[in-house]
């Protein structure tokens, strides 16, 4: 079986969805619309789904986006640049990472991890 979406629950689908189309560069699928919105991030899409409340910015929910780069560092700097809290660059095993925050508070990652 093949991943085909991941679902992240938010309060607010517009300011989601325009955090990681315009950070990441990921394309929505389909129309907006204020209650599910899907943006293409490659190999799956990632669903925004309303909440009937606000998220709590809880960093400790289970789930983690990472996102896969060759420059670890220069990803790192163009995200701080846009005003993106990112954490110091840590390397395991000649693999290079660190992890940011969304506006709701879930943490994604950036990684080299298999784009050597």
């Amino acid at each position: 079986m093949d991943l085909s979406r991941v679902i992240i629950f938010t309060g607010d689908v517009r300011r989601i969805v325009d955090f990681y189309t315009s950070t990441f560069g990921l394309t929505m699928v389909g129309e907006f619309d204020e209650g599910w919105t899907e943006v293409n991030a490659g190999s799956c899409t990632i669903a925004f789904h309303k909440l009937g409340f606000d998220v709590d910015g809880s960093t400790d929910d289970g789930v983690k986006l990472v996102f896969g780069t060759n420059d670890v560092a220069g990803e790192k700097a163009r995200l701080e640049s846009l005003g993106i809290e990112m954490t110091e660059i840590y390397e395991y095993g000649g693999i290079e990472f660190c992890d940011g925050s969304d506006p709701d508070g879930h943490r994604f990652q950036i990684s080299s991890r298999g784009m050597q």
